[in-house]
């Protein structure tokens, strides 16, 4: 390889890592993003939880709000993990071109002195004009002009090579002060965050022991609930039955009704996994489907949507553009309203108060009440459904983030 090459290589070896360490940086960045979000999450899990515990501490919903927040701290922590990683090879690669680039610099400082040793020796740098008139002929002295020229011009590229070699090696040094310094402060989260799940695992260690002897009194309290459950499921069938058969006459008689239904279909269909959330935050205490019971054994739970335990005075938000065909009271004092989006109907309830009616033209966002308190467990807790005409379907593949 030629010394311009060489030199070509060099630059484009400082190019090349920086580009890639604003690769790795970009992704170190997109998880330091992933991390504050989850920090997020923590904190207001935590204010819920500290939050239920002027009432009463050792109940199963504090259970599995504290197990969501185990599982937010796991996720913290691989974050972590995969954030060291990441700097553990980005520290290797800039080590390992700072290594590459001192021994280049030392070869280039040697050939450039060697050749200023040349020059003075020579005196062709400081007497230019006397190497001319020594010349035996005029072209012999034009020769030696242009050799004298392209000297310099080789010893100033030679110099600027140096120095931009020297500029990559300078960064690259400072890179690594940077990227040291948050090593030592992923270093430190990451011994917070295993010191904070533990706290965590004893936390739940102490309620599951706690609620160990009350059996009898949860499998009671269960049964209520899904009694309560069940009669809300037979009402929102009901209700969902009705506006269906209200809405294909409409549709039948009116052309542009129709077309205005499928659009919206449309519409929501295509924003899957985009919708935003009826609550701008909280956690999903119980999920869709069927799922065991968090402490008793061989007992199912089942759920058509999906419980999100948020705070007093959250405003519940519609998720869609739609239009209002219920607004009715439920037990223990709460409201439910459910809203059609063409095909599909998003179902809130558990709300304390509301601002709609029915028929009311809704938008994406808009407020339609306030959280109530779940009479069972008194935490502040959203019932959230989504159905396709008669069919209940599972809200989190559809909702954004």
């Amino acid at each position: 390889m030629t010394d311009l090459n060489k030199i070509a290589f060099l630059l484009f070896l400082g190019i090349a890592f920086f580009s890639l360490s604003d690769i790795t940086a970009q992704t170190r960045q997109e998880l330091e993003q992933q991390r504050q979000s989850l920090e997020q999450d923590i904190r207001t899990t935590r204010s819920m939880l500290d939050e239920s515990v002027r009432r009463q501490r050792n109940t199963v919903e504090n259970l599995v709000t504290l197990q969501r927040q185990l599982e937010s701290r796991r996720q913290v922590l691989n974050n972590i993990n995969a954030q060291i990683r990441l700097l553990n090879t980005e520290l290797t690669e800039i080590r390992d071109s700072i290594k590459y680039l001192e021994a280049e610099i030392e070869e280039l400082r040697e050939v450039y002195f060697n050749q200023l040793r040349i020059a003075y020796i020579r005196n062709i740098t400081t007497k230019d004009w006397m190497h001319l008139l020594s010349a035996g002929s005029l072209n012999e002295a034009i020769r030696r002009h242009l050799y004298n020229r392209q000297f310099r011009t080789y010893m100033d590229n030679r110099k600027n090579q140096l120095d931009s070699v020297g500029v990559v090696l300078n960064d690259q040094q400072n890179q690594l002060e940077l990227s040291l310094k948050e090593m030592d402060q992923l270093r430190a989260n990451e011994r917070r965050a295993v010191n904070e799940l533990d706290e965590d695992m004893k936390e739940v260690d102490q309620i599951l022991n706690s609620l160990k002897g009350r059996e009898q009194e949860l499998r009671q309290n269960l049964q209520k609930q899904q009694q309560q459950r069940r009669q809300l499921t037979e009402h929102i069938d009901r209700l969902i039955a009705e506006e269906i058969a209200r809405s294909a006459e409409r549709r039948e008689e009116l052309p542009e009704v129709n077309a205005a239904y499928e659009k919206l279909t449309g519409n929501f269909e295509q924003n899957r996994g985009k919708i935003p959330w009826p609550v701008e935050r909280g956690i999903i205490q119980s999920r869709f489907g069927s799922q065991p019971h968090p402490t008793l054994r061989n007992v199912t739970i089942n759920n058509n949507g999906i419980d999100i335990r948020t705070q007093e005075g959250t405003p519940i938000r519609a998720v869609f553009e739609g239009e209002v065909t219920a607004v009715v009271s439920m037990p223990g004092d709460q409201k439910m309203v459910l809203i059609r989006h063409g095909n599909y109907f998003t179902v809130y309830a558990g709300l304390q108060s509301t601002y709609v009616g029915n028929g009311d033209t809704i938008t994406a966002g808009q407020s339609l009440g306030q959280v109530g308190r779940d009479p069972g467990s008194g935490n502040h807790m959203l019932h959230f459904e989504l159905w396709r005409g008669k069919e209940p379907l599972n809200p989190e593949p559809w909702l954004g983030r």
